[in-house]
């Protein structure tokens, strides 16, 4: 009737590392997904202070969990340290911009102008014109306004896309950084 004959499991021994590409496009999805919801959150922070904190919290933890990729993937795959440097920070370039669609979809469809006149009251206000004038006493206070108005989505967008360009950086190496210590276990076979 049936086969009662014990199978015994498949022990894949020829597991070759995957191409840096792929394994830091499957990293950079929760990392992506964690910024994007930082991002979130700190922009509704202005009226609910424990998003703004949730915010904060994202991002340090979003290290820590690429720090968790990065070991386990050196465990698996035993690799130089400079490998897992690069696989980081092509990890965090592609959370960048995972991170940069997310920020186009808010300011596109979510903010409506909101992120702007927060700006501009902020500029109005008193203390922050005490401020400019002490750091910079020959900056006029009208023109920066004028230049506000005329701030577009992609003007925004282009900085942002910028800043997390040179954000990957120091994140990438401060989450790659205690790997150097993990040992290297070989696989078994």
């Amino acid at each position: 009737m049936y086969n009662r004959k014990k199978v015994e499991p498949t022990k894949n021994t020829d597991t070759k590392r995957p191409r840096l590409m792929d394994a830091a496009g499957w990293m950079a999805l929760p990392i992506g997904i964690m910024w994007s919801a930082s991002f979130l959150s700190t922009m509704y922070g202005a009226r609910q202070p424990f998003l703004s904190m949730l915010g904060t919290a994202l991002g340090l933890a979003s290290i820590y969990m690429l720090y968790r990729q990065l070991s386990n993937y050196r465990r698996l795959y035993p690799s130089s340290w400079l490998h897992i440097v690069q696989l980081s920070l092509v990890t965090c370039l592609l959370a960048g911009l995972l991170t940069d669609a997310a920020q186009y979809a808010y300011f596109l469809l979510l903010d409506g102008g909101q992120l702007l006149s927060r700006l501009a009251e902020v500029m109005q206000s008193e203390e922050y014109r005490q401020a400019l004038r002490q750091m910079m006493p020959e900056a006029d206070i009208s023109e920066a306004q004028k230049m506000l108005q005329n701030l577009t989505v992609r003007d925004i967008m282009l900085q942002l896309v910028v800043y997390n360009a040179f954000l990957s950086l120091p994140v990438s190496l401060l989450a790659a950084l205690p790997v150097r210590e993990v040992k290297r276990t070989q696989k078994e076979s």
